[in-house]
């Protein structure tokens, strides 16, 4: 979790990144993980994943939703997916206002682990899709530690590793399968696969030293490059 300066203010975290043939009316917004758009050491693979994008036409709104959350210094009992919404809206009204993207055009949304707690009520909610003009969501190995039922008003992507142990493939499969959702599960992927700064991975031992590695996260390039595709035809 970042360290927010107390001088910070909640649009320091919105970062817009224009497509190579920008068009404000071609857009997605990405909401990373719980540790925002820094990923341990890695303060890059966001970006990098917006250039991809960026290269088919579409420009990308950053959120590093927890750090804006913060030093926003909302004074508001809510739980995380209110917390994410909240931060998601303030992001777009951001844009919008900059005029960064077109108020009237419908974009979409991708999604890390941790931005699946507000996304997937999202998916599920027609009327505030409608008022954010959202009209796709994609969610890497999306958490739903409130065990909502997915039942989404627009097109949903759902892409998961089938060895994650953080947001396991069963959980996925017991509330993410439904109609206007589409499920990619790769096989022999982890929590992580898509980050290439996880090529070592990050595991523990039940015995230090000795016996075999547990991987929590780690990068799996075929499946990165395959969800990547996946990404970029869905949204197109």
């Amino acid at each position: 979790m970042q360290k927010v300066p107390k001088d910070a203010v909640m649009t320091d975290f919105f970062h817009f990144q224009k497509a190579q043939d920008y068009d404000a009316s071609k857009w997605a917004v990405f909401l990373p993980g719980t540790g925002g758009l820094r990923i341990f050491k890695d303060t890059t693979h966001y970006y990098d994943v917006a250039k991809k994008l960026n290269a088919e036409g579409i420009s990308v709104l950053l959120v590093d939703n927890v750090a804006a959350y913060k030093a926003s210094k909302r004074d508001v009992d809510e739980e995380e997916p209110a917390q994410i919404l909240w931060t998601l809206e303030e992001a777009l009204k951001w844009a919008k206002q900059k005029g960064k993207i077109d108020p009237n055009s419908e974009g979409s949304i991708v999604g890390w682990s941790r931005a699946g707690l507000g996304l997937i009520p999202l998916a599920n909610n027609a009327s505030e899709l409608e008022r954010l003009n959202i009209k796709k969501i994609a969610m890497f190995y999306p958490a739903n530690g409130y065990e909502i039922q997915l039942k989404p008003k627009v097109p949903v992507l759902v892409m998961t590793g089938g060895k994650d142990k953080i947001v396991k493939v069963d959980d996925i499969l017991k509330h993410m399968v439904a109609e206007n959702a589409t499920i990619q599960v790769y096989d022999d992927a982890y929590h992580g696969y898509d980050v290439e700064s996880l090529e070592k991975g990050k595991y523990y031992r039940y015995i230090p030293f000795i016996s075999k590695k547990h991987y929590l996260l780690k990068y799996n390039e075929e499946a990165a490059a395959e969800s990547f595709e996946e990404l970029i035809k869905f949204l197109n």
